[in-house]
This record gives structure tokens, C-alpha cells and sequence, in this order.
């Protein structure tokens, strides 16, 4: 027999029940202070925000560093000095921020970091020299720095310290920036405590004698009438809280007291409350927390305040507009010395020094708020930030954003862009022609981008956001994929020959008939020949010969993601963006290796921290060798080919290398060119796509060489390191067999070492010398009649007012 069930009494069940109850509400409990206790540490963290807890992020510039070798002209320098206003003093320099030129190089006392944590760890003024010779940094000696102030670590490069352009915040614009607590005055902190909360250091969160006496006439009133809440109380209030009014709101208040007592220490409480009160309002948003209130209201750093000063910036807390010593001098007047008093009061000073400082006048600075520079770039750092990080923690996290901007480079291009976009001369009357630069460094760093010709905060930035067609600039994806000696398949080299006759590509649309740009086809060109003149049909021949889905495949590794493996994929017909393209060359002055274009060099938190770790490492795309023979094509193409009218007619004369891209009638133009050391890219066109009636040579080059040749002035040139790798021969661009006296053309072709070719051209030429005569009789032809048109209406208007 199975045993009787056992039944509890009615007794026994409540007593189970109550004890359920109490064990479900303890891990009730339990876990709510769990998540209490989560909540308090993401927003000392700066992981989270509060009704009043949000920092802005601020933006920097890239430092200016000096290492012996680097590219350094003397009109460059003067500029960075200037933009970071330091002033120039006659030797010895003793003060931060000035600079003496000599003969021989420059001594400069920097300013240091005072605000921010540089991710180079240097924080205090540095005094140091810096020799100059041939616009190059030749020898750099560290002279110290001030007394008791630690500076850099010498085993780093000496810099000029990065520069504000800009501040991420919410919605709200509120101006805050974090300070510890051993950074803030102690009179600012006795005066807060004296003000606000003489009993901060006694009490567990609560003051039970002013908050019952506040309850009691708050509950008479049916309302809030009196406040009386402590430090910790009103630290809450920012942190969970509305500024709603009501006796529920003040009850949840208590609570919240008492659990930030029972996790932080009172110095942590007192810190974040000074890092988190309103302390006004100014045109370009509010000011919260006494670093940014001191700059608001004294121009100085919080470190540097007075007594006086603390005592009016603790006296704005009640009602901050109301007591603003801008709009109400008297008001402020009259609530700094209160403060003075509750100090006097409480022993943090006494009579005499109560008395002194009352008769004091309250003198004000405003201090302008920093940032606001170069909306499209910083736009640009916006969006790449948002995509990476934790929602939010770009606007109120109290970061700290170093960049790669080089601010001299890009307030340039900012002036040239507009200007060189006017002066290609075709812009139809009512319609905006549009363009975008980007320029790189060789590792990807992106150090100056334009979106557009009137940089606006919050404009559609055509460098990163407008998805175009490249057209031919897609081209050297092609054909580095055809030299790459690791592909499997058949081998190329740029003398080998492809097909270059009119002729239909079968696809899925039905055929697909490709011309070449000038109308002239040849049976076979040398892919030397067919990159430098941007030969169509030669190219899709090509994407034919190593299959569209390997061009793809390469078109991945160079970052150009998601493009269809069509046969006219090497004629540029899927989207890409500027800084794509543009960093997709970077591939080839960097030794085959490349990096996704990147506006970072460091985000910090407030305390100093790496927030983001940046992972962008390197990856091979293409061998070195393949990478050095691109370069050496890409440099015929403006020394021979269809972009050479950026040194025949541009004067730009520096070692470049580079390619045009032009779409279907004419819709978009775009170059991207690099020397030794940059990349850059320019794309011009209509936001509504609408023929610009010429070819990219005509639009895009010489925007590219306007801006340019600026940013590049007294930059000395350097040649290709990559060109001490390959050897050049004189070849006949359609056999590939070496250049003889019977071939009506020739042409300088990189080989790589070896491969170049030992036979000599046998081809009859005779058709190509009648053709080469034929066409230059026309073309003589043709510049006699244009002279002699000019010249008839020369007379015509030298005759008009002849009797």
C-alpha cells in the first residue's frame, strides 16, 4: 500500500505561504539593489546617463609631432602655431605657449594637455628645440618643462598638443567635462558643503530634521514648497529623477539617497555632484559642472579658482540664470557673499577672511566654448563613432576622441575645394556643381575630408554617405589582380597582350557592348598600353580572361565590399564612396598592404582610459611586388596617359601616380592620385545625376590638382621608394616585344626585376606608320583652322570702328 498524502493545515499553509512570500520578496530585494548597484556604477562610469548625467565627448585634432626625418616647411609650422595661438617671444622663452624662431629651427614651450588625457601620455608644459634644414626635422632636443608638473616621456616624440574642434552632445547641449575631485579647490568644495549641506559629512543620504519639517509643509501645501534635500539627495535627483515636482517624486528621492550612501564614498558622491550641477545657460547651449562652469564664467581652469571665484560659482547652484553675474551682477553679488558666511559659519574660514573677501567686486570672463571646427570631418568621426560604440556614449560619455586630422590640411582644403569647383568654367546657370575630397595617409588615417562646397554642420557629406559609380578608377583593381603573381591562373605581366577590337559580352540583360572613350579599337594593346590610355574594351577583355567573380574577390580585399561579378564590373559599374575608392588606393604606396580608412587615433574616458580599442590592423591585399609594379603603372598614367594633364597642363610635377574615372555620359568624374606619402581623392558631380559634358580629365583633375598643390606647398617631393624595385624598358605598347626604330610608338613600362622583355619587336608596321602620319595631318590640320578662326575674329574685332 502507498502511503497516505500528507495535508497541511490551514495554519501550516499560511505560515508556508508567508514564508514563500518572504523569501520571493527578499530576492526581490536582493536583485533590485543588484540592478540599483549596476545602474549607480554605469553612470560613474560614464556608460550611462541621467536626467542631468550626460558629458559631451570632445573632438581633437591629430598632435603635431616632431621626429627627425619628418617633412616639416617653415610655412606649415607658423600655421599649426598659430592656429593653437601660441605667441611669439624673444629668447629664452620661459612661458607656455610661445615660440621663438631662429635661423637654424624653432624653440617652442608647449601648453600641455590641461583638460584631457592624451593617448600619447603626455600632460604638462614641455619646453623643447627643434632643428630645422631643408624643410625637413632634423635633430629635436627636450629642454624640461615647469617645476613640479610632469611631462612627457621622452622616449616619445615631442609634439604640439592636439586642438578642440568639436563636442558630441545630446539633444540638449549641455557643456560638461569631468573632474576628479583632487583636481577641484578645497575652498570650492568647503563652500559647496558650507552652502548646500553643512551635515554631508554626518548624515547616511538623509537629513531627517529638514526633510521632515520639508514633508510636513509639503504635504499641507499639496505640493513641493520647500526643498531642504541634501547633497546626496539632489545627486539622486540628477541621476534617476524628473525635474517633476510632487510628494511621490520626493519619497523615491529618499530612497535613492539612501542606496547611493550605502555604495559610494562620500568623496564620490561629492565629486560626481560637483561634475553634474546646472550652473546656466549660454547661446550655445547650458553649463553644467564646476570644470565648465569655471570656464564659463572666469575663463580659467577649475584648478585655478580663488576663493571669491568658488564662492559665486557655489552661489549660482538655487537658481543659476536667476544669480548669473552676467545678466545680475547685484544678485550674484549678494549670493557669493552668503556663501562666504555659511563658510565663515561653519569654521572653513574665518571672520577676517570673510570680511576681506566680501568687499571684493565680482569680476567675470566669459570664456568661449572650444570646438565647432570643420563640419565634415567631424560629422564624418560622428558617424563612424556611432556605428562602433554603445548607443548614446558618443554624445554623454564624457569621452575624449583623438583623430588623425591634420587641421592646417583641412581648413586648406576647405577654402580650395569651392573655388577650384568654380573655375572648371561649366557649370550650368541655377544648377549646383558638386564635388568631395578626401585625402589619406599610405596606413589609411583619414587628415582632411570635404563633403561638399559649402561645409555646413549636419550637410550630406558626399566623401563617405554619396554611393556612386567609379567608372574607370576602378580599373587598377583590375589589373592588380591580373600581375598578382600568387592568383591561380593565367599569368600576366605589363606587357602581355589582350584583345582591344569592338565586340559584344555575353550576359544576363542580353549583350553588353562596350566602346572605348576615343573610337579607336586595336587587335591587341599590352595592359601597360590599355591602364595608361583606360582602354574599355581591353579591360572587360581582361575581367574576362581572370573572371569577373576574381575581380570581385580582389575588389573585397580592397575594401570595396558587395560588388557584382558582371563583366563590366572593371569599368567601375557598382556604387562606391570617395573615401572607399580613395582608400582602396592606399593599397599600392603601402606595400600591398591596407587598412580600413580610419578618422582615429584614440578614445579615451574620463579617466584616461583606452573606451575603444581601435581594430584595424593591416592586411595583405597584394604582394609587395605586385603592389610596387601598380605604382609604377599608375605613374604612367599621368606621365603618358589619360592623366597627363595634371603635369602638362596643372603643373603638378612631384612624383604621382594616379587614375581618372569617368561614367556613362559623363554623370560623375572622379580622380584619386597619390604621392610617396598621401592619397587623395576628388569626385565631382550633380547631386541629381545629370551630364557634366566632359570627361573626368577635364572636371575632376583639376580640382584635384587645386587642392593639392596647396596642401603639398613647400612639402619637399620624394620619389617612390617602391621605384627602386622594378626596372623600366622601352616596349611597343601593342606586341610588348622591346621598342625598335620601326615602331612608330613606344613606351616606359615597369617590369619587375628580370621580367622585363629580351625580344625585339618583329611586327609590320607599315599600316600603323601610315595611320600615325594620317592622324597627325588631321590633327595639324585641325590647329591651323582653330588659329585661323581666332585670327579672323581678331581682325574682325580690331576692324570694328576703323572708318
Amino acid at each position: 500500500m502507498s502511503p497516505a498524502p500528507t495535508t497541511l493545515n490551514p495554519a501550516a499553509k499560511s505560515r508556508l505561504v508567508l514564508k514563500i512570500a518572504a523569501i520571493a520578496t527578499a530576492v526581490l530585494v536582493v536583485l533590485s539593489f543588484i540592478q540599483f548597484w549596476v545602474s549607480v556604477r554605469a553612470l560613474r562610469d560614464h556608460f550611462s546617463s541621467g536626467p542631468q548625467w550626460a558629458f559631451p565627448s570632445r573632438v581633437y585634432s591629430d598632435a603635431l609631432t616632431f621626429t627627425p626625418g619628418r617633412a616639416m616647411p617653415l610655412e606649415y609650422l607658423k600655421s599649426h602655431l598659430a592656429l593653437r595661438s601660441y605667441r611669439a617671444a624673444p629668447l629664452p622663452i620661459t612661458k607656455p605657449g610661445t615660440y621663438a624662431l631662429t635661423p637654424a629651427g624653432l624653440e617652442v614651450f608647449t601648453r600641455g594637455i590641461r583638460d584631457a588625457d592624451d593617448p600619447l601620455g603626455i600632460r604638462g608644459p614641455e619646453h623643447f628645440y627643434v632643428a630645422i634644414a631643408d624643410s625637413h626635422v632634423v635633430r629635436v632636443a627636450r629642454l624640461g618643462g615647469l617645476a613640479g608638473i610632469p611631462i612627457a616621456d621622452t622616449l616619445k616624440p615631442a609634439r604640439l598638443e592636439p586642438v578642440q574642434v568639436a563636442q558630441f552632445s545630446d539633444d540638449h547641449d549641455v557643456r560638461r567635462n569631468w573632474v576628479p575631485l583632487v583636481s577641484i579647490p578645497k575652498a570650492l568644495r568647503d563652500a559647496v558643503v558650507a552652502s548646500e549641506d553643512r551635515r554631508f559629512y554626518q548624515h547616511r543620504g538623509i537629513d531627517l530634521r529638514s526633510n521632515l519639517r520639508a514633508l510636513v509643509i509639503n504635504s499641507k501645501s499639496g505640493g513641493v514648497r520647500q526643498g531642504a534635500s541634501t547633497i546626496t539627495q539632489q545627486l539622486a535627483r540628477g541621476l534617476f529623477l524628473t525635474s517633476e515636482r510632487n510628494v511621490f517624486r520626493k519619497v523615491r528621492e529618499v530612497f535613492l539617497a539612501l542606496g547611493l550612501e550605502m555604495l559610494l564614498s562620500k568623496d564620490e558622491i561629492l565629486e560626481m555632484y560637483l561634475n553634474s550641477i546646472y550652473l546656466g545657460q549660454e547661446t550655445s547651449g547650458g553649463v553644467a559642472g564646476v570644470g565648465e562652469g569655471a570656464r564659463r564664467y572666469f575663463d580659467t581652469p577649475v584648478e585655478a579658482l580663488d576663493l571669491s571665484q568658488a564662492a559665486v560659482l557655489v552661489g549660482l547652484i538655487p537658481a543659476p540664470n536667476l544669480y548669473s553675474p552676467f545678466r545680475n551682477p547685484k544678485a550674484a553679488l549678494e549670493r557669493r557673499n552668503l556663501v562666504l558666511g555659511a563658510m565663515a559659519e561653519t569654521g572653513k574660514i574665518d571672520a577676517e577672511q570673510a570680511a576681506v573677501e566680501r568687499a571684493r567686486p565680482v569680476v567675470v570672463t566669459a570664456g568661449k566654448p572650444k570646438g565647432g571646427r570643420f563640419p565634415s570631418f567631424t560629422g564624418y568621426v560622428h558617424e563612424y563613432l556611432r556605428s562602433r560604440l554603445p548607443e548614446g556614449a558618443a554624445e554623454h560619455a564624457g569621452l575624449n576622441i583623438y583623430t588623425t586630422l591634420d587641421p592646417i590640411w583641412q581648413a586648406q582644403a576647405e577654402a580650395v575645394l569651392p573655388g577650384a569647383l568654380a573655375g572648371i568654367g561649366r557649370e550650368p546657370k541655377g544648377d549646383s556643381l558638386e564635388g568631395a575630397f578626401v585625402a589619406l595617409d599610405k596606413t589609411g588615417a583619414v587628415l582632411a575630408m570635404v563633403g561638399g562646397r559649402h561645409d555646413i554642420p549636419g550637410g550630406f557629406n558626399r566623401a563617405f554617405q554619396a554611393l556612386r559609380q567609379p567608372g574607370s578608377a576602378m580599373k587598377p583593381i583590375v589589373y592588380a589582380a591580373a600581375l598578382d603573381s600568387e592568383r591561380v591562373g593565367r599569368r600576366f605581366n605589363p606587357a602581355s597582350t589582350i584583345p582591344d577590337m569592338s565586340r559584344d559580352f555575353a550576359t544576363a540583360q542580353g549583350p553588353w557592348h562596350p566602346k572605348n572613350d576615343d573610337g579607336e579599337y586595336h587587335p591587341q594593346v599590352t595592359l601597360a598600353k590599355a591602364l595608361a590610355k583606360s582602354l574599355n574594351v581591353a579591360t572587360a577583355n581582361l575581367v574576362e580572361a581572370i573572371e569577373p567573380r576574381v575581380v570581385t574577390r580582389y575588389a573585397d580585399r580592397f575594401g570595396l565590399h558587395g560588388l557584382k561579378p558582371l563583366p563590366s564590373v572593371g569599368l567601375g559599374t557598382s556604387e562606391v564612396t570617395l573615401v572607399g575608392i580613395t582608400d582602396a588606393y592606399t593599397t599600392f604606396p603601402n606595400g600591398g598592404m591596407r587598412s580600413d580608412a580610419c578618422p582615429l587615433r584614440a578614445v579615451m574616458n574620463v579617466n584616461g582610459r583606452p573606451y575603444y580599442k581601435l581594430q584595424n590592423a593591416p592586411v595583405r591585399v597584394i604582394p609587395t611586388e605586385t603592389a610596387a609594379l601598380m605604382t609604377g603603372l599608375l605613374e604612367d598614367v599621368v606621365t603618358f596617359g589619360i592623366s597627363n594633364p595634371l603635369r602638362k597642363k596643372h603643373g603638378f610635377t612631384r612624383p604621382v601616380a594616379g587614375k581618372t574615372g569617368t561614367t556613362n555620359d559623363y554623370y560623375d568624374a572622379w580622380f584619386v592620385g597619390f604621392t610617396p606619402d598621401v592619397v587623395a581623392g576628388v569626385w565631382v558631380g550633380y547631386d541629381t545625376p545629370k551630364t557634366l559634358g566632359a570627361p573626368a580629365a577635364e572636371m575632376a583633375l583639376p580640382v584635384w590638382a587645386s587642392v593639392m598643390t596647396r596642401l603639398l606647398t613647400g612639402f619637399p617631393a620624394t620619389e617612390f621608394e617602391s621605384d627602386q624595385h622594378v626596372e623600366l624598358a622601352w616596349v611597343d605598347p601593342f606586341g610588348g616585344a622591346l621598342h625598335t626604330a620601326n615602331c612608330p610608338y613606344n613606351m616606359r613600362v615597369p617590369f619587375l626585376p628580370g621580367m622585363a622583355p629580351r625580344d625585339t619587336c618583329a611586327l609590320d608596321h607599315t599600316a600603323d606608320w601610315a595611320a600615325k602620319f594620317e592622324k597627325r595631318s588631321a590633327d595639324s590640320l585641325a590647329t591651323i583652322a582653330r588659329a585661323t578662326k581666332g585670327s579672323k575674329a581678331a581682325d574682325s574685332t580690331g576692324s570694328a570702328g576703323i572708318p
